[in-house]
């Protein structure tokens, strides 16, 4: 499954902070891949170049926006039992994770 975007109401999510425009919304990212879930400027349907995302944790799953690859990385946490009781770090989810069932909120920032 693709990304569905879903744009709040209201100028359909659309807002400017001169210089930059600015989306709000819900984002399910379908299945996962590794190395995280290709976005573009065409995604958040913006006029110019995606500049920042903000995307927030939802259904025990943690977003991160990679600047440099325009992909949206999702982790998960582990039962720290698995790692001997030690803090581990946030694994990145497993490759073809179904995502499509938790929306994302989200703010998208172009320039």
């Amino acid at each position: 499954m693709a990304v569905v975007v879903t744009f709040d109401s209201g100028h359909a999510g659309r807002d400017k902070a001169f210089p930059r425009e600015v989306r709000r919304g819900t984002i399910a990212l379908g299945t996962y891949a590794t190395n995280g879930v290709a976005v573009t400027k065409a995604t958040f349907d913006l006029w110019h170049s995606l500049a920042d995302l903000r995307v927030d944790p939802a259904g025990g799953y943690v977003p991160r926006f990679d600047l440099a690859n325009s992909k949206v990385l999702v982790y998960d946490q582990k039962d720290p039992a698995a790692a001997g009781g030690a803090d581990i770090p946030l694994p990145e989810v497993a490759n073809n994770t179904d995502l499509s069932g938790t929306s994302f909120r989200f703010v998208a920032t172009g320039k």
